[in-house]
């Protein structure tokens, strides 16, 4: 099958290649579309999304390649929306990625995802030592604002378990997940697989984890597959992998943005 991949960053924010360029390596691997997605701007934390002053660039850039490239691929201009962010004329996007990168204690943000040494200090200091009271706040989170953004698609579903810190398979923690998905599916029936997890080398799987896949399937979710890839080498990285874990646990299709909107492609 030929790929689509809607999570993607440039320099525009923590990305390492141009839009440009990750759109003539998308058309190197004959793909169907490319959707960019780099990160919205939290202004606690100034290091990953794109500044205020440079949004208007963004657009810009990537109309103008939609333009210029429209014989060759489908183009998408998309932003990942934390959370925590605020997000000014969102009828500026083709679509949102919805999801969320920290965790919220009194007045102090912390990230669920930078480093193990940091999401340790947050369980020993705010959780007494409890890596579940943890990834019961990350998801009770997570869901208090995909009600209230309305992503079009839920964006790396349990990036809590990114350092092996909890027990993914105890019951309490399958409980909380599944408790969180079944509400965010409520909103939006689209969540990503995201491969981005097995090219950085953190975990073996991707997010979501074979058990919530499962849930996915059950509630009758819809896959969108991704790389999260912040480097063009990585565009498609473990797809051929992910369509077969897919197939095992039961998936027939995925979603892909065709004709600027959301159409199932078999597997």
């Amino acid at each position: 099958m030929r790929y689509s991949n809607l999570h993607t960053h440039t320099i525009f924010s923590d990305g390492r290649y141009t839009p440009e360029e990750n759109v003539l390596e998308a058309v190197k691997r004959n793909m169907t579309s490319i959707g960019f997605s780099d990160h919205s701007y939290t202004d606690f934390d100034l290091r990953f999304g794109i500044r205020p002053q440079n949004t208007a660039a963004y657009v810009r850039e990537i109309r103008r390649l939609q333009k210029k490239y429209k014989d060759e691929l489908e183009i998408y201009l998309g932003i990942e929306l934390d959370g925590f962010s605020k997000l000014e004329n969102r009828e500026l996007y083709d679509y949102i990625i919805g999801d969320c990168h920290y965790i919220k204690i009194g007045d102090e943000y912390f990230t669920v995802d930078d480093s193990r040494e940091e999401q340790q200090e947050v369980i020993d200091k705010y959780f007494g030592g409890n890596p579940l009271g943890y990834a019961k706040a990350y998801f009770d989170i997570y869901t208090e604002k995909t009600i209230q953004n309305k992503p079009d698609i839920l964006g790396h579903f349990d990036l809590v378990a990114k350092f092996d810190l909890m027990d993914e398979n105890s019951n309490v923690y399958k409980s909380i997940a599944s408790q969180a998905l079944a509400e965010c599916l409520k909103v939006t029936p689209f969540i990503e697989l995201n491969t981005g997890p097995v090219c950085r080398r953190v975990r073996k799987v991707p997010y979501p984890t074979v058990f919530i896949l499962k849930e996915i399937l059950r509630r009758k979710g819809k896959i969108v597959l991704s790389s999260d890839s912040h480097e063009i080498e990585n565009m498609t990285f473990w797809f051929d992998e992910a369509v077969s874990l897919l197939k095992s646990v039961g998936f027939k299709s995925v979603v892909q943005m065709k004709n600027n909107k959301f159409e199932e492609t078999g597997l």
